[in-house]
């Protein structure tokens, strides 16, 4: 990493009180970047379902790049367990994000839980793909979610 930022390894962490320090500012980041980012732009739908639509198309679009990050860091919080609990609540925020959503589109509670561990499935399902799936296919499987 220093070698592409042209600084050496001391310098760059210099910049940190601990490689923990580094660890967790790399967590907030992708936490600020992949779910409140998601998020804030989510917020700016009309109603729950134009949000949903909207948080579908970004997950559409994470899948279509290629969500590296997601993988390393969800292989790293195998690894540590302070890492897992940062992990874990982040996935926790999202979901109770997409529930939030939910409850406002359907009536049923049964609904609303069933459509919030489908979607969830799906989003972490999509990048495991035994093969990388195209624009299309992907649509597809989040067309009942999509405007």
């Amino acid at each position: 990493m220093g070698k592409k930022l042209g600084v050496t390894k001391g310098s760059f962490y210099h910049w940190f009180k601990s490689k923990k320090d580094y660890d967790m500012q790399l967590l907030a980041y992708w936490k600020h970047r992949y779910t409140q980012g998601f998020i804030e732009l989510a917020e700016t739908g009309r109603n729950s379902r134009e949000k949903l639509s909207l948080l579908g198309q970004q997950c559409i679009d994470g899948a279509i790049e290629g969500n590296r990050l997601e993988f390393e860091i969800n292989a790293w919080s195998f690894q540590d367990d302070e890492v897992k609990d940062f992990v874990i609540s982040v996935y926790e925020q999202r979901h109770q994000y997409l529930l939030k959503l939910l409850k406002d589109i359907y009536d049923d509670p049964k609904e609303v839980e069933k459509h919030g561990l489908t979607l969830y499935a799906l989003v972490i399902g999509v990048d495991l793909f035994y093969r990388p799936l195209s624009r299309e296919e992907l649509e597809l499987i989040f067309s009942e979610y999509l405007l």
